[in-house]
């Protein structure tokens, strides 16, 4: 009989689900080894499921229950659905087997955080592991995100929590506040991805006391690199010419980031740069990108496809040339908070990467075979031209 978990899981989001957030949660199941109960939410009105994730976590998932709690991504009533029903499976599977002892949270998404918490409150010798994928009450910008929250019953109990921990709980009903909040007042560890993002969370957490407690309690632990069988688990039929050197971006082109300076660079690189390197571009509205490649011109040295999946992504990244990755564009003067979650998955696969990079920022600091600066074509067309004589 395999041995039964006493660490329990409240991830949203989680495998066979797809998505990043549940990748990220798979791979801290495996590398941590040790068995789990896993409660998520049913998310199959917002996200597809993918068989082959299950892989990720090494068999180490016990119990699994993906509660049929209202799906969104941060409003209050789903939030306080997937608490309900979370706690009841808890409460269940700990009268079956006995108390656990550990409990890890990831956010995104926001409502593993009340989960873990109402855990915590319910059983306060259990140790809490809470982890922030990035920060979630303010944007790059310094600017507030904000998720509005009702003050019912069970705001209530956290605004009472965190008062007897002896910290001020937030004046306002921003539910990524409270998010951050409760996990920095009563979570046994906090978990973040990079320096810069801890330091941008704590900087703008409202109450000097809990930070201080939330950089006694927290590490930074950068997201996992799968273990290199994943690399080899779905071989992928995706055709690449012999004759050219392959750069893969797999992502969304988003307007704030600088991925598209590689486009501009493209388009004044030399015929023969041209001719040798091939951009292909795995994303999510690969119509969209298409018109614009063919638009400037670029039909010739750049393939634009849908999204394929994890398994397969991984396969395709150990057989490119080249892995392009890229920073989030932040203000002049503040510090980057972003350390893009596909840097872990492009390292383990072998092959090099070329980061278009802020200077200072997380990305910056990571081992990159080449780099570039954001918004800088000529420095980019260097990068190319390296690429296309390798």
């Amino acid at each position: 009989m395999s041995t039964p978990a006493r660490r329990l899981v409240t991830s949203y989001c989680f495998p066979p689900y797809s998505d990043t957030a549940a990748i990220v949660a798979a791979k801290r199941v495996h590398d941590r080894g040790e068995p789990v109960d896993v409660v998520c939410n049913a998310m199959d009105s917002i996200r597809h499921q993918d068989a082959g994730l299950v892989q990720l976590t090494g068999g180490l998932v016990r119990r699994f229950a993906a509660v049929p709690s209202k799906t969104a991504f941060s409003s209050w009533g789903s939030i306080v659905d997937y608490q309900r029903l979370g706690i009841e499976t808890f409460q269940r599977w700990e009268a079956l087997q006995g108390e656990y002892e550990s409990v890890y949270s990831r956010a995104q998404f926001a409502a593993s955080h009340f989960l873990a918490a109402e855990v915590k409150l319910a059983r306060p010798g259990i140790h809490w592991d809470a982890e922030f994928s990035d920060p979630l009450s303010h944007d790059v910008l310094g600017g507030v995100r904000a998720a509005p929250a009702t003050d019912d019953r069970v705001l209530g109990r956290l605004r009472a929590a965190v008062e007897a921990a002896g910290f001020r709980a937030p004046e306002g009903l921003n539910a990524f506040e409270w998010c951050e909040v409760i996990a920095f007042a009563l979570a046994d560890g906090v978990m973040f991805t990079n320096e810069h993002q801890r330091d941008f969370m704590l900087e703008h957490c409202h109450d000097r006391r809990l930070a201080e407690r939330a950089a006694r309690v927290g590490v930074v632990s950068p997201h996992p690199t799968p273990a290199t069988r994943f690399y080899e688990s779905r071989p992928s039929a995706y055709e690449l010419d012999p004759n050219r050197r392959h750069v893969g971006y797999f992502g969304n082109f988003y307007a704030n980031r600088g991925v598209t300076g590689v486009l501009d660079a493209l388009e004044v690189a030399p015929r023969a740069v041209r001719e040798r390197v091939l951009l292909h571009v795995f994303t999510s509205k690969p119509e969209e990108l298409h018109d614009v490649v063919v638009g400037r011109g670029l039909g010739d040295c750049v393939r634009v496809g849908p999204f394929v999946g994890y398994l397969e992504f991984l396969s395709l990244a150990r057989r490119m040339d080249c892995l392009l990755v890229n920073d989030a564009v932040s203000p002049a003067g503040a510090q980057n908070p972003f350390l893009p979650s596909k840097w872990s998955d492009y390292r383990g696969s072998g092959t090099p990467v070329w980061g278009v990079v802020e200077e200072g920022s997380a990305l910056d600091a990571q081992p990159l075979d080449h780099r570039s600066p954001i918004e800088h074509a000529s420095a980019a067309v260097q990068v190319l031209s390296r690429i296309s004589r390798s």
